[in-house]
């Protein structure tokens, strides 16, 4: 079993130009695909052994397109265009030769600016040791899962049949070392999406878009240190869910919004 930094560690450059070899382990499969915060993060951990450090990544935008299976697989990036302040770049994840996933991203070095704006207060909540971790349930819960300590403050549980799609939680990873960017990306697809707590089992979803913003530089973290997400829907209908979400660092700092369009079968 690889935890999540050996998997990053694994994003290598091969002897094609613009190309690197990833892997996905069997343990960081949500069904038949790894979950979309990997494979989300083995793209952005390609794209940042290019890009210029003074470059921040900015934006994500990412399309889930096909299953990424266990197993090793490319990564294709195409530099879109560089800037004086900004740096456009693509990546895809090919699995056997097909389109897996897409991210595209924005780097863009600061700006002086006499304009600031505080982001989003992090709600006042109850601290996560007071608070009884979700359970890993093998051949239950998805597998990848077993990575990450989760804690719900607000909201109903999936398949609860919840009259709201609404809740927020504390999580973590299960693994020490330094938290960057690939690991933030990874923690903010950790959660269930909102909506699977409206219906009840069986039942699956699945992300369909994903789009990230990042306010500020991420600080210092430890992959041990808590984030604090709240999650939201803003409209469902037909099986579809539009979602959003604010994540917080351990200190209270707003550190990225994500909005998501997801699917629920309902079985």
């Amino acid at each position: 079993m690889k935890n999540f930094q050996a998997l990053l560690a694994g994003v290598k450059e091969t002897d094609q130009a613009n190309e690197y070899s990833a892997h996905v382990d069997a343990t960081w499969l949500q069904g038949r695909t790894a979950f979309g915060g990997l494979s989300t993060a083995l793209i952005v951990k390609a794209m940042l052994e290019v890009i210029p450090a003074d470059r921040q990544l900015r934006s994500v935008a990412v399309m889930f397109v096909g299953p990424v299976p266990e197993g090793d697989h490319r990564i294709k990036l195409r530099e879109l265009r560089v800037g004086g302040s900004v740096t456009h770049m693509q990546g895809e994840l090919l699995c056997d030769g097909e389109v897996a996933a897409t991210v595209s991203a924005a780097f863009g070095k600061n700006r002086q600016s006499a304009a600031s704006l505080a982001g989003p207060v992090m709600p006042d909540v109850v601290a996560p040791d007071s608070i009884q971790a979700l359970p890993y349930i093998e051949g239950l819960t998805p597998t990848f899962t077993q990575h990450f300590d989760m804690r719900i403050c607000s909201g109903g549980l999936p398949f609860s049949q919840s009259e709201s799609a609404d809740f927020s939680l504390w999580l973590r990873f299960k693994e020490t070392g330094t938290a960057d960017l690939a690991a933030l990306i990874a923690i903010a697809d950790v959660p269930p999406m909102p909506g699977l707590n409206m219906i009840k089992a069986p039942g699956i979803g699945s992300s369909l878009s994903w789009y990230l913003e990042f306010p500020q530089a991420l600080s210092k973290a430890d992959m041990l240190d808590w984030w604090f997400c709240d999650y939201r829907s803003q409209a469902a209908g037909n099986g579809y869910f539009h979602n959003y979400a604010t994540i917080w660092d351990a200190d209270g700092k707003a550190v990225m919004f994500s909005r998501q369009v997801a699917t629920v079968f309902e079985k």
